[in-house]
């Protein structure tokens, strides 16, 4: 495991590399090209501003309309960010087949430079986030320093189902359409429109089991309520992500070869 860690950080140059190319074929041929990695998601964000500002009109108590809009943000940004890495990485084997066993490109990080390539939109989301934040004056300097590791432990735990779903996939083309649907009951069940006081004591056990709860309740606390996050959001974030980024890379350098036959 240390060596093949090791082996990830000696193609971080043609990881990076990798990444930004996919970046660019992703915009090529539109007008305003790679621009809409930044008008993607802050048009995406205003559509749900709106939709629960002035249609659902929901708002928790003690919360301006601008301050929820925040909460809605610092909460839905993650959950953007999360499913379109899993999606990415996962289908990434089977959009690169002729890689699989190109001894000079590792199998394992094509799965790895897909989610770099499709997390920079929600990195963009993250910006407009933050700049909102700091400008209601919710969001607090000291408790931003979390920001970049919650970011990292998420990806970190995105990546790694995405190499499992990767070798997956090859067998059972299925996964890809079903992960979408998957993707979003995980996102409605998560509390990125409400707090966690709003949920009904009989039904607070579903919002636990969702894993992407613990790092959604961890940025809203961070950026919405400029404090630091509690204990459990972040213990149980810290253990998605590194158990999960570990236990994928583990299980992905065991059974690629496997799997490649179905290739």
């Amino acid at each position: 495991m240390l060596r093949s860690i090791k082996k990830l950080l000696l193609y971080r140059r043609r990881l990076i590399d990798g990444a930004l190319l996919d970046v660019r074929q992703q915009y090529t041929g539109s007008i305003l090209g790679a621009s809409w990695a930044f008008l993607f998601p802050l048009l995406q964000l205003g559509i749900f501003a709106g939709l629960y500002t002035v249609i659902f009109k929901v708002r928790p108590t003690g919360l301006t309309e601008w301050e929820y809009v925040l909460l809605v943000f610092s909460g839905l940004v993650p959950l953007q960010a999360f499913n379109a890495i899993l999606t990415s990485s996962a289908g990434s084997l089977t959009a690169n087949k002729n890689l699989l066993l190109n001894t000079v490109f590792p199998a394992e990080l094509i799965p790895l430079r897909s989610a770099l390539a499709a997390h920079v939109p929600g990195l963009a989301g993250l910006g407009i986030t933050l700049l909102l934040g700091f400008t209601l004056g919710r969001t607090s300097w000291q408790s931003i320093l979390f920001v970049p590791l919650l970011w990292l432990l998420l990806i970190m735990f995105a990546i790694g189902l995405g190499w499992i779903l990767s070798l997956l996939t090859l067998v059972a083309k299925d996964i890809q359409h079903s992960l979408g649907l998957i993707l979003m009951l995980m996102t409605i069940l998560s509390p990125f429109a409400y707090t966690p006081e709003m949920v009904p004591g009989t039904l607070k056990f579903i919002l636990y089991l969702n894993p992407l709860s613990y790092f959604v309740l961890s940025f809203q606390q961070v950026i919405a309520y400029g404090s630091l996050p509690g204990l459990l959001p972040v213990f149980g974030s810290f253990i998605l992500g590194l158990g999960g980024f570990l236990m994928g890379y583990a299980l992905f350098l065991k059974a690629k070869f496997l799997f490649f036959d179905y290739a």
